[in-house]
């Protein structure tokens, strides 16, 4: 019996070496929660692109927008633990769904295995440049000269709850108005139509550069290095904690460790690429790896902060 046990172990063994030596060897098919042209969509075609060239092998990726990311997310968490379906999950998908909605059909930590944390997208306080603000304190008189007169736009789970601290912190009264998609409100807010967005760079740079918005702070702690120029909303006054937005690569539970592996270093050698980090930048996003580990560690801290961020902003489950 124990040469049974020991030849079914080794023959174990020697399957987990097959399966890193010999993988893939056959398409990938990469999720992506959100529609096409939104960061985290953008960031996925960069690093996928190196990484099929890397692998020598055809990637796909697929979007399958709503519902917060949840509906991609439920998709890639009950896919076969292969490495054949791959998931670029984010704050939204991982951090916030479990505070903000009432049912999810899936596990953040429990349904999914990390590869690695890609970085992530700085994000902002966009405003029509026709309010006469040029910063965040000349944006609170105005919100609190006329209560209820403003309003900002939201697409995602960090918006949302930006623009609700933001209200709350502040003590003003301004409307939220949910969009779709970032481009759909930050479309509204180019025409007049909402005053302002907490948004990431990846739509809004050009139209900051061009003039078409106004750019007002940065919601992170720490200045952007894509928007060095910007201050923070700590030091015009506000406390928004250490949010962010990032975006980071997964495969179901149960994924053969060994491939996830491979994952993961092939994307820290992509992330090394200054051509690869110059083409994220110019859509807004900071690169940086984080191994699978400490990645899982610090979504399980998100997590909680979420819950915290949430309940505080007294936002509901929908």
């Amino acid at each position: 019996m124990r040469r049974v046990v020991l030849a079914f172990t080794m023959f174990l063994a020697v399957c987990g070496i097959a399966t890193a030596e010999t993988y893939p060897s056959r398409q990938i098919t990469v999720i992506v929660p959100f529609a096409a042209g939104s960061g985290t969509d953008s960031v996925a075609r960069i690093v996928t692109q190196r990484l099929a060239e890397m692998l020598s092998a055809i990637i796909v990726v697929e979007n399958r927008p709503g519902a917060s990311g949840s509906i991609g997310a439920t998709a890639a968490a009950r896919s076969a633990p292969d490495g054949y379906t791959l998931f670029f999950g984010g704050t939204s998908t991982h951090a916030a769904n479990p505070s903000l909605l009432k049912s999810i059909q899936y596990s953040p930590k429990e349904d999914f295995a990390p590869i690695a944390r890609l970085g992530q997208f700085p994000y902002i306080l966009v405003i029509d440049p026709a309010l006469k603000a040029k910063n965040v304190g000349e944006l609170l008189a105005l919100a609190k000269h006329k209560p209820g007169s403003l309003s900002f736009a939201y697409a995602n789970a960090l918006g949302q709850l930006a623009g609700e601290m933001f209200k709350r912190r502040a003590g003003i009264d301004i409307q939220a108005v949910p969009y779709k998609s970032s481009p759909e409100g930050i479309t509204d807010v180019v025409a007049g139509r909402v005053s302002m967005m907490f948004t990431d760079m990846t739509p809004a740079l050009p139209l900051t550069r061009s003039g078409q918005l106004r750019a007002l702070a940065t919601i992170t702690p720490d200045l952007s290095a894509l928007f060095s120029e910007l201050p923070s909303m700590q030091e015009q006054g506000l406390d928004f904690r250490n949010l962010s937005a990032w975006t980071g690569l997964f495969a179901p539970k149960n994924a053969p460790q060994e491939v996830v592996e491979k994952l993961s270093e092939s994307l820290r050698q992509i992330l090394t690429d200054p051509a690869v980090r110059q083409r994220l930048a110019e859509i807004g996003f900071e690169a940086q790896w984080i191994a699978p580990k400490e990645f899982a560690e610090r979504l399980a801290a998100d997590i909680e902060l979420w819950a915290t961020l949430t309940k505080e902003a007294g936002i509901e489950r929908q």
